[in-house]
């Protein structure tokens, strides 16, 4: 089975769209899984002759990002009804649960510097008559 889904929140449904608030946090942190609340119709009902299936697609009407305990709690109700819908368990699964890169429990571990960082470093130690390497062997 085949479930489409269309994400836009037009213009007239921009006061739908939580993510707007978290821009600069996105663009300055694009790593790592996060957490919302969502909404969503159905918007359509394609009919697939040739498979003769019914492929909906629906639209995220709403979202909302949570963060803190909230997302805890997203957490806990998405792995509930994954188990519930696969038998299987979340658990030891590092990808899902990490908010920022470092030990995976989204304690605000420090992410990976960007490339503008490591490039002003580079140059720091340059003018510092220093390798480009550090001695972690790190380039930088």
């Amino acid at each position: 089975m085949t479930v489409k889904i269309s994400a836009q929140l037009t213009r007239e449904r921009k006061e739908f769209n939580g993510l707007d608030r978290m821009h600069d946090e996105l663009v300055d942190q694009p790593r790592g899984v996060r957490y919302a609340v969502v909404a969503y119709e159905v918007l359509r009902v394609a009919e697939e002759i040739p498979e003769g299936v019914n492929i909906p697609t629906i639209r995220l009407s709403h979202i909302e990002p949570v963060d803190g305990s909230d997302a805890d709690r997203v957490r806990e109700i998405l792995a509930d009804r994954y188990h519930d819908r696969t038998g299987k368990s979340l658990e030891g699964d590092p990808k899902l649960f990490d908010v920022v890169p470092g030990d995976g429990q989204g304690d605000g571990g420090v992410p990976e510097p960007s490339g503008d960082e490591l490039m002003a470093r580079r140059a720091e130690r340059k003018a510092a008559g220093q390798p480009a390497f550090s001695d972690g062997g790190d380039p930088l």
